[in-house]
């Protein structure tokens, strides 16, 4: 199994679930569909008419238990953890409904016109750089209706680059055009799934049966891989239906029903967000003085009202807005570093996400409301001097973020690979990903004057 999946970036798990555990997963995904309970969809009308429509985490909070043939299936999480080598986390929970008409047009499909591939550092479901797909289809992906393709070793035209001591880059592979890609079908049926490299190009063909298409699309990063926008949160009642041995594959989950969906507007369960500005000489951005204490920025956070349900969780837009406006500072992007969970307070649950960042300068200036009761820029050693002075509000909380974020670790101390994350508004920058280019990659983790992914960080083949 490692040696086709490596060679080739997938491969397909044959009747892994019986056609009754099949029809015991899709039966709650398809009564939400049937009664229009979905997050979103892609085309003119409403389903069953033709369209691309999709359902996130929102069927577990209701069936909780088809996580036992689905994210927590024994068969499929031995051999994620296998191709891992380390304990796997759920990122996306995602069905997708292609009814009988899904893609056709007047015009012949152009084979490879759809290709793409899913490493995206503006998604919580994309913004890691070791993960991959599980994908369980309800039905036969027969050429009639419109089979999942793959293009075989196109994973290894992306690589991730050595970090710079806290983030790594990636040369992206720039997905040419149709007539350049090579696509094979994996012949799914029902029962099979089929693991994908995160990085491997694949494409979804036009339904022209008479049978609606539709599976389960589920995402799982390494833990030592976490994503650069922070964590896909769960409803707790999938959480809770899990045996012990499962619970690792969600650890981020609300009880409130703040957790990842898109109802009237975008919800994501993410209530705040608190920064870890790092500049050049490795002091840290902390507000306050020695006669209030010390504390780092934070800010409210909220969605984007765009957002697609794949695009929620991610709240660096507000974050960067907030110190944009209230520190006078342009942060480019984040790495997220920890939730600091659930904390019941009068309102109810809440949420803060801690995110860092390295400035290319030292010390600069800050600016703003948030900074009128005064700041400075604290080495390391200041840092723990003010802990022992009582004057460093979360002040172990701060200590275990800066050393997971100057050591490259988790909470635990074990090695992390973390990456560049950038608002889901920021889509519009990247190309890379996309049926279309001229071969070569193109480097994300490279910003220009304002802040933006640069334009010009592509290399050509």
């Amino acid at each position: 199994m490692r040696e086709e999946f490596e060679e080739n970036g997938y491969y397909v798990l044959r009747g892994v679930l019986t056609e009754q555990e099949v029809d015991r997963l899709a039966r709650p995904i398809r009564k939400g569909f049937d009664s229009g309970d979905y997050d979103s969809h892609r085309g003119e009308g409403v389903y069953p008419e033709p369209g691309v429509y999709s359902m996130g985490p929102r069927v577990l909070e209701a069936d909780p238990e088809i996580a036992e043939v689905s994210l927590a299936h024994p068969r499929i999480v031995a051999a994620i953890e296998e191709l891992f080598d380390e304990p796997a986390t759920l990122a996306q929970y995602w069905s997708i409904m292609r009814p009988p008409g899904t893609g056709v047009t007047d015009e012949p499909f152009v084979k490879g016109s759809g290709a793409h591939y899913d490493y995206k550092p503006w998604r919580c479901v994309g913004s890691y750089v070791k993960w991959m797909f599980a994908v369980i289809p309800f039905v036969d992906y027969l050429e009639s209706a419109g089979p999942l393709v793959v293009s075989p070793g196109s994973h290894r035209q992306t690589s991730v680059l050595p970090s710079d001591g806290r983030v790594h880059p990636v040369d992206a592979a720039r997905v040419p055009k149709a007539g350049d890609i090579t696509l094979v079908d994996p012949n799914l049926r029902k029962g099979d799934v089929v693991l994908m490299h995160g990085f491997t190009w694949h494409e979804a063909r036009p339904n022209y049966g008479n049978l609606a298409r539709c599976g389960l699309y589920m995402k799982f990063h390494a833990k030592s891989s976490p994503p650069a926008c922070g964590p896909t949160i769960y409803p707790t009642a999938v959480h809770d239906a899990l045996s012990p041995e499962m619970q690792h594959l969600v650890p981020y989950h609300r009880g409130d029903g703040q957790y990842a969906a898109v109802r009237d507007e975008p919800v994501g369960g993410v209530d705040a967000g608190q920064l870890l500005i790092e500049d050049a000489d490795e002091r840290v951005l902390m507000l306050g003085s020695n006669e209030s204490g010390w504390r780092l920025p934070r800010f409210d956070a909220g969605e984007d009202p765009s957002a697609h349900i794949l695009d929620v969780c991610n709240v660096m837009g507000s974050v960067q807005a907030g110190a944009l406006a209230q520190l006078g500072l342009m942060i480019p992007w984040l790495s997220w570093l920890q939730d600091t969970g659930l904390r019941q307070e009068e309102s109810g649950e809440t949420r803060c996400r801690v995110y860092g960042h390295r400035l290319e300068e030292s010390a600069p200036e800050v600016s703003g409301p948030g900074a009128s009761d005064g700041y400075a820029w604290l080495s390391a050693g200041e840092l723990t001097d003010a802990l022992a002075d009582g004057l460093l509000l979360e002040g172990e909380d701060v200590m275990t973020w800066l050393h997971m974020w100057q050591n490259e670790e988790d909470e635990d101390g074990n090695a992390v690979t973390r990456s560049f994350g950038v608002p889901s508004t920021h889509v519009q920058y990247f190309r890379f990903n996309g049926n279309g280019n001229e071969p070569g990659t193109y480097r994300v983790g490279e910003f220009d004057a304002e802040g933006k992914p640069k334009q010009d960080a592509v290399k050509a083949a």
